[in-house]
C-alpha cells in the first residue's frame, strides 16, 4: 500500500515519539526557555510566577482570583497581554511539563480539528527537563481541578432545575 506524504510524516513523528527522539518534547512553554543545546531550561522569573499560580490555586484561589492577582502585580500573560485569561491559567495548571515530564500525542487531528487523543498511544517522557512543580503538587492540583469542575456542574444543574 502506498502512503501519501501526510501519512509518512505522521508515521515518522510517531516513530520519534516511540524511540524518544522527538524534538516536540522540548517545545518551550511559559516558565522555560531553550538552552544552547536546544534542551529545556528553567526561566527563573517565569518559573516563580508558575509556582505562585500553583500555590494560589492550592490555597483555594479561583482562576479568576489568580487572574486578578496577576493583573494587580502587572505580570503580563505569556502572550504579552496585560491580563491573563482564566483559560490560560487553567491550561498552565493542567500542563504536566512543569513536573519535568512531557506527554506526547495528547491530541490528534480529525477532519482538520485538533481533538483529545483516545485512539492511539501517548508517550510520557519522565525526567525530560528540570521540574518547576513537584509531581505531588501537580497531582493535588489535578484532583482539585476535577473536584471544582464537578462542583460547578452540580451548581449549574441545581440552578437549571429551579
Amino acid at each position: 500500500m502506498n502512503k501519501n506524504k501526510s501519512e509518512l510524516i505522521t508515521a515518522g513523528m510517531r516513530n520519534a515519539f516511540r524511540d524518544g527522539t522527538s524534538k516536540l518534547a522540548n517545545r518551550v512553554c511559559y516558565g522555560y526557555e531553550c538552552d544552547e543545546r536546544g534542551d529545556l531550561a528553567v526561566c527563573e522569573y517565569e518559573a516563580d510566577i508558575v509556582r505562585q499560580i500553583f500555590g494560589h490555586y492550592l490555597n483555594g484561589a479561583s482562576l479568576g482570583q489568580i487572574a486578578n492577582y496577576l493583573a494587580e502585580c502587572e505580570i503580563p500573560s505569556p502572550m504579552g497581554k496585560p491580563r491573563w485569561g482564566r483559560e490560560a491559567i487553567g491550561k498552565l495548571l493542567r500542563n504536566e511539563k512543569y513536573t519535568g515530564q512531557v506527554r506526547l500525542q495528547k491530541t490528534v487531528v480529525h477532519d482538520g480539528k485538533q481533538v483529545a487523543n483516545r485512539e492511539v498511544d501517548q508517550y510520557l517522557y519522565t525526567n525530560n527537563h528540570p521540574a518547576i512543580i513537584s509531581v505531588e503538587a501537580f497531582e493535588e492540583t489535578q484532583t482539585r481541578l476535577l473536584e471544582r469542575s464537578k462542583e460547578v456542574q452540580r451548581a449549574m444543574a441545581f440552578e437549571q432545575s429551579m
